[in-house]
């Protein structure tokens, strides 16, 4: 592929057979729009309402519940197979209508561009549409202009553009169009070349359009885009392995009925409907609507603090966040240029308070607030600052930015800050009489005022630049270099601001430009990206919970280690650059690199996404964050894209998983910590379930393998799955964090839900439980009570001793009956209500008729109390004993 920065404005004239005075001819143009087609992006297609459905019904659980309805309507049980049909819909109706109303369509890269452009054809200027620019054409550009396409510059005055969407960077970008490069140079240091999607914040100039559509930076990152997202989230895995879990539980507990049902001579029939029975109880029937409530109740959370999750596997991806790899600008800092330092040419140093374009903060020297009115040479020097600049702050609702370059920008504010407005000035009878814009070339800009007929002539511009025009002594020059590497090395921009009072020179450019007789430098600023005000804690506490974060951007390595230095990152001294991330990534061995690695700088959109991949390959969680179109690759490859919602561009909103609709990077760590908190609950929800179903699976296999009858009904299965355990099972997502939540590690990648510890919780509290209640209903059936009284209580005691079970399995460690129990109420009132029902089967007519089941005296029912109460406390002890909390 070409590399119109590396040729010269010749060259690229000739290539595309363009006059840079006459532009295409209509012919040409005509040629060129079939050749190269339409300036336009492709959109990404959002998910058809029949493809959110069917992501809903494909579900290995699903299935195996249709299979269980199917089996309950063939052996004529119809409440049966309403029951679990009803239990389908609930679970694929919400997650089909969650999904569906977070879904947006969002038509971003097209907007980026759809606008006009002025072009030369035929030798005139006009103005077309930009879905019809085509390479070859000549675009004129000047400020406020939008770029349509990539360009080379042949003719630049003063050209200056704003890339920070494309690079990452907040400073604009001077252009110069006679700039060649001869070696890869990356996308923030072209400055030979304008791109679509971004806009000009200064000057003028003229450019050969080069690329347009998909072929542009814009065009490409596009292409990165397109498709979804082919890895699974962990939750999504995880609840893969519980589906095949319980296909191997439902199998196994059914061929081992029939094998038994064999040996001891049973009628097949009946062995193969208790083989069923086994089936139907080894699902977990409430399992898709609990894990959709869940997760509904954690995206509602979610957006409460600002956050909004577009899809409901990735509210609990987010709590398994190893690393957060965070753009710089504009996520851990302002994007809003600030002077935070001044140092005057006597040596005096004073620090600026005040974060952004927020016109408030105050001055202080030695750590004391000071009055600026008090030191006249600084007042002259803020002043000074202030008047040299022709950026406008402007205020909408108690939110500013400024209308203009972002340095300049930063002047305007500081003076604001002492109330101190250009604007105000020139109605009070100041009067600007010359300027010279600042020029790359000249690195400086001038502006010249009056007022009473005093002129003076302020310049604001590099400071290396400013020394020589003043000429100072070899001693002061020293002074002033030494200044100005101090606040650069501490990771600053310094700009240096100089004055002629009573200037006496011309005023045309070429005068401006030679007249700096009795130019005396007044002193330095040293002007950053402030860090976002949340931003340090907010690292503390996810440094804390064991979450790596990297920062990743188009900045100067030097200037992002010490923001991420600032701002307590780990690790921030080592940094890579995007050079080195190519290298590395073409060998191979990126992911070796990279581990240690807490800054990555001047990185490209290609960078970022190598290492979002190669984190991932590391077994890493990734979460990326961005605001930029040069974010969106990233966003989409992480396993969570994070988008800001303020300052965000809309290409960064459609390419991401979560919006913050602050801003605020601490919305991330409340996030993460929702989702772990999500994870937590999941696990206690699907113990729960599943240790109910084991209990049902061991009493009835024991009362098979002993020639006993069964020792409750099908109907009893579904009763305790579908109505006694859900609600309780649903109440565990109200669970509250535990004290530890941000401390823990983060599970790996590579960690299962479905592990040997949690298989052995289950199994363990199962079998006992199970083991109990067999033994139960054996000791009734040989004392003298009916059948019919020995299934209702046997039944009873399931019923009671698995709401019992809830407190083995609503905390981690520890045992949950303490007062953190009764910050759940929803908990409580789901086991009052569960305990209620138990009755209501148990004593009510109708139910006795449409279960099967009888009442029960009160001395089996202390029986049963007493009975649940020492097995709670014997799981829990033989858990601590097989260290399986």
């Amino acid at each position: 592929m070409e590399k119109f920065y590396q040729r010269t404005i010749k060259e690229t004239s000739k290539f595309f057979k363009t006059n840079q005075k006459q532009g295409l001819t209509d012919e040409k143009v005509k040629e060129n729009l079939e050749k190269y087609g339409e300036n336009s992006i492709r959109q990404q297609k959002s998910p058809s309402a029949w493809k959110l459905l069917w992501h809903n019904l494909n579900n290995l659980i699903v299935y195996l519940l249709f299979a269980a309805a199917v089996l309950s309507f063939t052996m004529g049980e119809i409440t049966e197979g309403i029951a679990v049909l009803i239990a389908v819909l609930i679970a694929v109706a919400t997650g089909f209508i969650t999904e569906l109303r977070a879904q947006k369509s969002i038509d971003s890269l097209q907007k980026m561009i759809f606008t006009t452009a002025k072009v030369i054809r035929n030798g005139h200027l006009m103005e077309v549409e930009s879905s019809t620019v085509v390479p070859g054409d000549i675009l004129f550009l000047e400020e406020g202009d939008a770029v349509v396409a990539d360009a080379r510059l042949i003719e630049s005055k003063n050209l200056a553009c704003i890339e920070s969407a494309l690079t990452g960077e907040a400073e604009s970008t001077d252009k110069n169009a006679e700039d060649i490069y001869t070696e890869e140079t990356p996308l923030g240091d072209r400055y030979n070349v304008i791109f679509a999607g971004t806009a000009v914040t200064r000057g003028n100039g003229y450019a050969i359009v080069t690329e347009t559509g998909m072929q542009t930076e814009v065009g490409k990152i596009s292409n990165m885009l397109t498709g979804d997202k082919n890895s699974k989230t962990p939750l999504d895995v995880e609840l893969d392995k519980l589906g095949k879990a319980i296909i191997i539980a439902a199998l196994v507990a059914a061929f081992a009925v029939l094998i038994a049902g064999i040996l001891t001579d049973q009628q097949f029939i009946e062995m193969a409907h208790i083989a069923i029975i086994l089936a139907v109880a080894a699902i977990p029937e409430a399992m898709p609507a609990v894990s959709t409530i869940t997760l509904s109740r954690g995206m509602k959370i979610m957006a409460e603090h600002k956050a909004l999750v577009k899809s409901l596997s990735a509210v609990e991806t987010l709590g398994a966040t190893s690393i957060i790899a965070s753009d710089k600008t504009g996520t851990l800092t302002e994007n809003q240029m600030t002077v935070t330092a001044i140092t005057l040419s006597s040596g005096e140093k004073y620090t600026v308070t005040g974060n952004g374009y927020e016109p408030s903060g105050s001055f202080m020297e030695n750590g004391k607030i000071i009055s600026v009115n008090d030191h006249p040479d600084l007042a002259e020097i803020i002043l000074n600052g202030a008047l040299c600049t022709t950026s406008t702050l402007k205020e909408d609702n108690g939110h500013f930015e400024i209308l203009g370059d972002p340095t300049d920008g930063a002047f305007v504010v500081l003076g604001q800050k002492e109330g101190i407005s250009r604007q105000n000035l020139l109605e009070k009878g100041t009067v600007k009489i010359g300027e010279l814009p600042f020029n790359s070339d000249n690195k400086f800009m001038i502006s010249v005022y009056e007022k009473d007929a005093k002129r003076t002539l302020i310049i604001k511009g590099a400071p290396d630049v400013l020394i020589e025009l003043a000429h100072p002594e070899k001693q002061e020059k020293e002074k002033f270099f030494h200044i100005n590497h101090e606040l650069a090395s501490s990771g600053q921009r310094v700009m240096a601001v100089a004055q002629i009072k009573d200037y006496t020179g011309g005023l045309t450019e070429d005068e401006l430009i030679h007249s700096f007789n009795g130019l005396k430098i007044q002193g330095f600023f040293g002007i950053v990206d402030p860090p976002r005000k949340d931003v340090k804690e907010s690292i503390k506490i996810a440094q804390e919970a064991g979450i790596q974060v990297k920062m990743i951007t188009g900045d100067h390595p030097q200037t992002a280690s010490m923001i991420a230095r600032e701002i307590g990152l780990n690790g921030y001294a080592n940094t890579m650059t995007g050079i080195e991330i190519d290298r590395f990534y073409k060998d191979g061995k990126l992911k070796e690199h990279i581990a240690d690695t807490a800054v990555f700088a001047r990185v490209s959109p290609e960078n970022k996404l190598q290492l979002v991949k190669a984190l991932k390959e590391a077994g890493n969680i990734v979460s990326m964050t961005g605001d930029g179109v040069n974010d969106a690759p990233a966003l989409n490859g992480a396993d969570i894209g994070i988008a800001m919602g303020v300052r965000g561009t809309e290409v960064a909103k459609e390419a991401s998983d979560m919006i913050l609709t602050d801003d605020r990077f601490g919305t991330i760590i409340d996030a993460i910590k929702e989702g772990r908190i999500i994870f937590d609950n999941i696990k206690k929800y699907v113990s729960f379930l599943f240790s109910c179903n084991m209990v049902e699976i061991i009493t009835i296999f024991l009362s098979v393998i002993f020639l006993l009858p069964m020792p409750i009904l099908p109907l009893h299965v579904l009763f305790l799955n579908l109505v006694i355990d859900i609600g309780p099972a649903m109440a565990l997502a109200f669970e509250p964090a535990e004290d530890d939540i941000m401390k823990r590690q983060p599970r790996s990648r590579f960690d299962s839900l479905v592990n040997k510890k949690f298989l052995g919780r289950i199994i363990l509290s199962g079998i006992v439980i199970g083991i109990v209640a067999f033994g139960f209903f054996n000791i009734l059936l040989h004392t003298n009570h009916t059948l019919e009284y020995a299934q209702t209580a046997t039944f009873t005691f399931m019923a009671v001793a698995q709401l019992m079970h809830i407190f083995n399995v609503r905390k981690n460690s520890g045992f949950g009956l303490d007062k953190s129990f009764f910050k759940n109420k929803i908990l409580i009132f789901a086991i009052l209500i569960s305990i209620g029902l138990q009755l209501i089967a148990v004593y009510v007519p109708f139910m006795n008729d449409l279960l099967g089941t009888t009442p029960i005296q009160a001395s089996t029912w202390l029986i049963i109390l007493t009975t649940a109460i020492i097995v709670t406390f014997v799981v829990k002890g033989l858990k601590k004993m097989f260290q399986l909390k």
